[in-house]
């Protein structure tokens, strides 16, 4: 696949999944809580936190879904330890 058409394909999955963008420059896509993505050859999505690597993806659903999950549980858990209710 080509690098422009695994971009656009992540860039429609990420708005599907109704996961912010930050930003999307060359190979890279920013998230929000500090979360990125390249994407290499194979086609793979190499999914980064604080600078870090967390994760590797082929398939771009598995990947989103992975986010969903993590953004959902940080912002339920951000809610808990703040003390609201």
């Amino acid at each position: 696949m080509k690098p422009s058409h695994q971009k656009e394909l992540l860039l429609c999955a990420l708005k599907h999944f109704d996961i912010e963008i930050i930003d999307a420059v060359g190979h890279e896509v920013k998230l929000e809580e500090n979360i990125q993505i390249s994407m290499t050859d194979g086609p793979q999505f190499q999914l980064w936190k604080s600078g870090q690597p967390e994760a590797a993806f082929t398939d771009v659903v598995k990947l989103c879904t992975y986010l969903k999950t993590h953004l959902e549980w940080n912002e339920k858990s951000g809610v808990e330890n703040s003390g609201a209710s």
